[in-house]
């Protein structure tokens, strides 16, 4: 039998595929293992994101679902047991005996009737029990806070709550003051301290408190008004509250808001203005509210006085009867000065002059279509007596009916005088003038307005425009009065 012998370059050739097979195989039973364990480890991993996503991202959704079922899930979670004792401090604050008046800022429990039996508006609220059994979830919830998050500030508020209802002071008074030397953003604490500084009567203590609770918290300021009106009011304490007001807290605009309706005296609120009027000056809007409070309670002589105090020294000069009757000063909004529409169809404004660029004038746009005008008015402090009231017109008003100037007294809305209404071609500028007759009873202040005076709907179809300029009153005799609603001569009237 003969051997067949391959030649050499053939079995190098196979021992080199022998080798490689070789080598493969062993790198594939080295892949393997490597493989599998990569997939180990993306599995763990993928477990330990699943379980953090479990346990953070999603309890935190869950704690504003439902914070119960996200204790299931993380029973220990700080964020999930102070939304349990915000729960159960809003039941408890709900819960008023019949005739009792709710808690101010905290939920300290009002009287019931005896452990274990049901409150006298059974099927309203929670009974006695249900009450206790909250309390002592909450004494557990914030111990678990406070063993999870040492001096997390919510759970030392609810401990201090907790024993200020069961009327342990001392030991409230070290958790309320320990919360608040870490943040001044919970309410509670502040309040409290509040209340404890009025006890001791450190008054200064009170206004500090006060100042930072309503800054950080402004829906305070409203309850914490009346408070600091008493202060305002009291000659040993005023002094407080000016200098306050006089660093323009960002509580001042809504305090001076509050302020008239809760003092005793109507003069307060402008003692605290002329305390600050040096330093930061009350605004416009601070001061209208004020004058608007005096006008609406007939105390004419006190917003007259009011406005008078915050006149720039240049305009308090040129006080008259009537304030800025050329209307060459920009008006003030405030009532004893010009307060012109914002709203209606019609367009009222201050521009220059047509026939005098340098003057200003008072111009009203009628527009097309029906009308309906705002208010262009100023307060009068006339004293009785017999006055007439002058000025000039120009324009051009097509309709039925047109705009006329009123005075009418404040008290009862008496007219005591009033123009013509001006309709029709003024191409040129016509002088105007009517009587003003002020009674001797029922007319301390007066309105003086710009009306259109239509007495349908129909009447309100008015176009054009009309110019008025250089209004002035001024005292006469009766002899010398010119008929009511006296106008110079205009153009034909046409109708729409």
């Amino acid at each position: 039998m003969e051997c067949i012998s391959l030649p050499a370059k053939g079995r190098a050739t196979s021992a080199s595929f022998v080798v490689r097979s070789t080598v493969s195989v062993n790198e594939m039973s080295e892949e393997k293992p490597s493989r599998l364990t990569r997939i180990l480890l993306f599995g763990l991993l993928g477990t330990a994101l699943l379980w953090a996503i479990m346990t953070h991202s999603f309890v935190a959704a869950l704690t504003r679902v439902e914070p119960t079922y996200a204790l299931l899930v993380r029973p220990d979670d700080p964020g999930v047991l102070e939304a349990l004792a915000d729960r159960s401090i809003d039941r408890l604050r709900s819960v008023t005996a019949p005739g009792a008046a709710p808690t101010r800022f905290g939920f300290k429990a009002t009287s019931g009737p005896p452990s274990g039996t049901a409150t006298a508006n059974e099927g309203q609220g929670p009974t006695v029990d249900e009450i206790a059994r909250t309390k002592a979830g909450l004494q557990e919830w914030a111990e678990a806070m406070l063993a999870q998050e040492p001096g997390n500030v919510r759970a030392l508020v609810v401990l201090g709550e907790l024993n200020r209802d069961r009327d342990k002071s001392d030991a409230a008074a070290v958790f309320l003051r320990s919360s608040a030397r870490r943040s001044i953003r919970e309410p509670v604490p502040l309040a409290w301290l509040i209340d404890d500084a009025i006890e001791k009567q450190d008054w200064p203590m009170v206004m500090q408190h006060a100042d930072i609770l309503m800054r950080m918290h402004p829906r305070t300021i409203s309850h914490l008004t009346p408070l600091i009106a008493r202060l305002a009011e009291s000659p040993e304490t005023a002094l407080l509250v000016k200098e306050a007001l006089r660093t323009s807290p960002t509580w001042r605009t809504a305090f001076f808001a509050d302020l008239p309706a809760a003092v005793t005296d109507a003069r307060t609120p402008l003692d605290l203005f002329l305390a600050i009027k040096d330093t930061s000056p009350p605004t416009i809007s601070e001061i209208r509210g004020y004058l608007n409070f005096l006008i609406q309670r007939k105390y004419f002589d006190l917003a007259y006085y009011t406005w008078l105090q915050f006149l720039p020294p240049q305009q308090l000069a040129s006080v008259g009867l009537m304030v800025n009757g050329s209307f060459e000063t920009k008006p003030s909004d405030l009532p004893f000065d010009w307060t012109l529409p914002l709203d209606g169809t019609a367009s009222v404004s201050i521009a220059s002059r047509p026939d005098r660029p340098t003057a200003r004038a008072l111009v009203v746009h009628f527009g097309h279509g029906r009308v309906e005008l705002g208010g262009t008015s100023q307060l009068l402090r006339l004293q009785p007596g017999n006055y007439q009231l002058e000025g000039e017109a120009q324009g051009d008003v097509v309709g039925r009916r047109s705009v006329r100037w009123r005075v009418t007294c404040l008290e009862n809305q008496k007219t005591v005088g009033q123009s013509d209404m001006f309709l029709g071609e003024m191409i040129s500028w016509k002088a105007f003038s009517f009587a003003v007759n002020v009674p001797a009873t029922g007319c301390t202040a007066q309105r003086l307005s710009l009306d259109l005076d239509a007495r349908s709907p129909t009447e309100r179809f008015v176009s054009g425009a009309i110019w008025f300029d250089d209004l002035s009153i001024r005292r006469v005799s009766s002899a010398a009065q010119q008929p009511t609603g006296a106008l110079a001569p205009q153009g034909p009237r046409r109708q729409q």
